[in-house]
């Protein structure tokens, strides 16, 4: 019995358990061999004699298998506030494989309308993108693991995105790892190792060519204060946590033009209290810039607050702020409120205020910036505006609430990717790690792992010209996936006659 065979006489559990284990692909494993047989045995399926029924369970329970193990993080955020949440692990992780079995359900079913073959491959792989594309906004949008995020440890290959975007990676990869399927036809494998050697080599020029060159007179602190969730806000460690965040910033800081303090780094509301506020000139030397996050008043009748950002001079005056904007659904707001008699995983008694989107921002006697709170730096093309352009992206997030998982690992490796498309250096402070200074060939310069308390050092990285994604989005990758559309389903109708 063939070892194909043997896996479809239970194809449903096979294919779940494949897609359990295609998590492992992703930060920090890198497994590869594990997408290579599991999109291999898709493809072998989708060209095969099964009906539209057995197609959907069997990319229904990989989808749903990737989307558990690989969000199998959450179960920290979830265990944080005394174990109160505890009991909605279980439908939290069913409704991500759901969610995630959908994704891959859909383009297997639409791609069904090709002949079997190559075009049937083609079609499903253009397919797959354009639903990951939708998945990136629909519902708010959860772009998470896209699967040319399994390239972030290998910036050779990662410089794709700086034409196509992760999309694209998503489309080569896809078409890569899954080719052996179509054996014993070769011209699919031969193409697809092609495509990913021009893809490594152009990349591997790219890197070669690269001028790393670093803003005169801008040196940068990042504090990873790495204090655990469950003592973040807890009033006995309130004046350690702060002391603890002004010693790292304050220590042999001389040279250091800007400080920067991850997400809610502030355990008060320094707007309403100004001796706690003042406290803060110890941060930065004189003519320094403080970067900090905390909560932000924006109605105090109602006690309505913003997820912020503010930026402090050295006699700790407010002198700008920004709203995240794009909160998390169930963290931050719990969506369909009047309908869902749920409270939000954050401690805090409403809903946060969302701020009026990405704009670029002023930086005192720094370049303009783009400042991203959490998980705002996953969304592709949705980082950066256009006009006027900003030269840096501030990345503060608070990754304490995923413990030591895959989560922090999969969300700096989306900060690299951003940093790729959109050829901006992206500056990331985290509380518990992994914070890192991210130049525009998206790779890391500088970091400190997880859960390590410490400081990181650096000048600010120049920015590169706007590159192709930045400058056209998804409008290139939407093309292409558009005229194989019309070759795969042109070819059919040729087919019939």
């Amino acid at each position: 019995m063939t070892l194909y065979r043997l896996l479809m006489k239970h194809a449903y559990l096979t294919s779940f358990i494949l897609g359990l284990f295609s998590a492992y692909a992703y930060a920090p494993y890198f497994f590869f061999p594990i997408l290579i047989l599991a999109c291999s045995f898709l493809i072998k399926n989708l060209n095969g004699a099964l009906n539209k029924k057995q197609t959907a369970g069997i990319f229904f329970c990989y989808g749903a298998g990737t989307g558990i193990t690989g969000m199998t993080w959450i179960t920290n955020a979830l265990l944080i506030d005394g174990g109160q949440f505890a009991l909605f692990i279980g439908p939290s992780l069913a409704g991500l494989g759901i969610f995630f079995g959908l994704f891959w359900l859909l383009p297997a079913l639409f791609s069904r309308l090709a002949l079997p073959g190559v075009r049937r491959w083609l079609a499903f792989a253009c397919f797959f993108v354009f639903f990951e594309w939708i998945r990136s906004w629909f519902l708010t949008g959860f772009p998470w693991n896209l699967l040319g995020s399994v390239w972030t440890d290998y910036p050779w290959v990662l410089q794709f995105a700086s034409v196509f975007g992760v999309y694209g990676l998503s489309f080569v990869t896809l078409l890569t790892f899954s080719s052996p399927a179509l054996l014993p036809n070769k011209k699919p494998l031969y193409f697809s190792l092609f495509l990913i050697f021009l893809v490594t080599t152009g990349g591997a020029m790219r890197l070669y060519q690269a001028q790393n060159e670093s803003v005169f007179g801008v040196h940068l602190r990042l504090v990873q204060p790495n204090i655990p969730q469950t003592l973040k806000w807890n009033a006995e460690k309130r004046e350690e946590n702060i002391s603890t965040l002004l010693r790292l910033s304050h220590e042999n800081n001389a040279s250091v033009s800007h400080v920067i303090w991850p997400e809610s780094a502030l355990p008060y509301l320094i707007e309403l209290n100004t001796a706690e506020r003042l406290r803060l000139m110890s941060a930065v030397r004189q003519g320094g810039t403080l970067i900090t996050g905390g909560l932000r008043v924006v109605n105090q009748a109602n006690k309505q607050l913003a997820n912020s950002v503010f930026l402090l001079n050295d006699l700790a005056d407010i002198v700008g702020y920004v709203d995240k904007s794009h909160l998390v659904p169930f963290g931050e707001y719990v969506p369909f409120r009047q309908w869902l008699p749920l409270e939000k995983v954050v401690p805090i008694d409403s809903d946060f205020v969302a701020g009026k989107g990405v704009r670029t921002h002023h930086i005192p006697k720094a370049p303009p910036a783009t400042v991203l709170v959490c998980y705002e730096i996953i969304f592709p093309h949705a980082v950066a505006p256009k006009k006027p352009r900003p030269d840096w992206i501030i990345n503060v997030t608070n990754d304490g609430w995923y413990g030591i998982s895959a989560g922090p690992y999969q969300h700096l490796g989306m900060a690299q990717l951003r940093a790729v498309e959109e050829g901006l250096p992206v500056i990331r402070a985290a509380n518990t790690g992994i914070s890192a200074v991210i130049n525009p060939y998206g790779m890391i310069e500088k970091s400190l792992p997880l859960n390590t308390q410490g400081v990181v050092d650096s000048s600010l990285p120049r920015p590169l010209p706007p590159t192709v994604y930045a400058r056209y989005g998804n409008v290139l990758w939407l093309a292409i996936v558009g005229f194989i559309f019309l070759f795969c389903f042109n070819t059919r109708k040729t087919g019939k006659k």
